[in-house]
């Protein structure tokens, strides 16, 4: 497309991010006769669907990977693959010399927060693990062209977290194990299988139990009661018989969870101290805790070594930090966390999604006040309960939909981008795609992209 032709005025709006939230802001926008350019770091647009939530969630993943496909397909959305923030385009040029309406992050939160012990991320890959590598490694390497990290899991396993994601990544220590304990006795078995049954019932049908599989149990520790696990959300303003009701829900929560999966489960309890022998940590000094009026205290020289051939660390993901975009301590720092608006001006920066609080769970997302962000991606994804997928009920479309109309209503106030302006955008924009070799056949990139043995 030539600068020099004109265009007609438009709103321009730049998303940061095609997944869930990413998605569904460009196609309320494009619906509303925006010009809608969706940046995404990787081939294909699903995000955390793909790369977060574990390969078990078979149909749940297929269904929202098409509900994100017919929302970029709209024609006034500009589909931009293997283009991250702050690598193939620098932030600020896209908000001070594109000339856009708008910028809307929802780049999610793919940065885990910092494993609580000083110099312990000297040891990554070294008996360290973080939660979203190896969630990435899980869901991917049954790919014959998969060349991201490897691990190599090992019985004993610890894990220092607490909330749905950690419970995810115990159930992936269990089934795995289990299912290479049956492969050295002969056996084959489905991953799907024990994650849907259980592994003691299936290991029935083949005469054994656990126990006789030789195999240490993970152990998942949590620095505060298992009532306080952020298993399932309690709203701000629920009665207190209610908000009691569902403490004690948490606990049948994970009750079920280990019955099912069978691993070790420690409350009040906090790493304090690494166990590091050669070049490795072997383990962790974990400490007690104690819990009153919402807050934790470390119990002092109640340090003991848990040894561990390897720990994963689970406690929250954060925004990749920005140049260009403020921040405060983890997070990105806001001019009005409600409406999701982080800088004022002639190009207005927004977010949505995971980026906004940069915490992957309900309730941070309710107390911050935001109403959306976190909320709208964990509860547009359906997670309930011990983290397993649930149909998306049409309450909970509605409720994506109508934040992300609401968004939209901002980000509209904004005066149209000049028709020249909206030409010499476009210009940029075919430019990028044409340097990755996207063509604009949208569903004929999918194609493309999609491994031919993806999970």
């Amino acid at each position: 497309m030539s600068a020099s032709v004109p265009l007609e005025p438009a709103h321009v709006v730049a998303v940061i991010g095609a997944a869930t939230s990413g998605s569904e802001i460009a196609r309320i926008l494009a619906e509303r006769r925006a010009t809608v350019i969706v940046f995404e770091q990787n081939p294909r647009p699903y995000g955390k669907i793909e790369d977060g939530l574990p390969r078990w969630h078979v149909k749940q993943r297929r269904d929202e990977y098409e509900e994100i496909n017919k929302r970029l397909e709209h024609p006034n959305i500009h589909y931009v693959p293997l283009t991250r923030m702050g690598r193939d385009i620098d932030f600020a040029e896209l908000r001070d010399a594109w000339g856009l309406s708008a910028v809307v992050l929802t780049n999610g939160a793919w940065r885990d927060r910092p494993f609580p012990v000083e110099g312990a991320d000297n040891y990554v890959d070294r008996g360290l693990v973080y939660q979203n590598p190896l969630i990435y490694w899980f869901n991917h390497y049954p790919e014959a062209t998969y060349d991201g990290p490897r691990y190599e899991l090992r019985p004993g396993t610890t894990v220092v977290g607490g909330g749905l994601a950690s419970i995810d990544v115990v159930k992936v220590l269990q089934i795995e194990m289990t299912l290479q304990a049956l492969k050295r006795r002969g056996i084959e078995e489905d991953m799907l299988k024990l994650e849907r049954e259980g592994l003691a019932p299936v290991l029935k049908t083949h005469g054994l139990e656990y126990a006789n599989l030789d195999v240490a149990p993970c152990r998942l520790f949590y620095r505060r009661r298992v009532l306080d696990m952020p298993l399932s959300d309690i709203a701000p303003d629920a009665p207190a018989k209610r908000a009691e009701a569902m403490r004690q829900a948490r606990a049948k929560i994970l009750d079920k969870a280990q019955r099912k999966f069978l691993f070790e489960f420690q409350e009040l309890s906090v790493p304090t101290g690494l166990v590091v022998e050669g070049d490795r940590m072997v383990g962790v000094m974990m400490s007690r805790t104690e819990a009153a009026d919402g807050k934790v205290r470390t119990i002092p020289d109640s340090a003991k070594p848990v040894r561990a051939p390897m720990t994963i660390s689970s406690i929250g993901s954060i925004p990749e930090p920005i140049p260009g975009i403020p921040q405060r301590g983890e997070v990105y720092q806001y001019v009005d966390a409600a409406v999701g608006l982080l800088m004022e001006g002639r190009t207005g920066i927004y977010a949505a999604g995971n980026v906004l609080t940069g915490k992957g769970n309900i309730k941070d997302s309710l107390v911050s006040g935001t109403e959306i962000g976190i909320h709208v991606a964990e509860r547009y994804l359906g997670l309930s309960g011990d983290g397993s997928g649930v149909p998306f009920t049409d309450a909970k479309r509605e409720e994506a939909h109508l934040e992300g109309l609401r968004m939209a209503a901002s980000i509209n106030a904004r005066e149209p981008v000049g028709g020249a302006q909206v030409a010499e955008i476009m210009k940029r924009v075919r430019e990028r795609q044409q340097a990755v070799g996207y063509a604009g056949d949208y569903r004929g990139w999918i194609k493309k992209v999609t491994p031919p043995d993806l999970q």
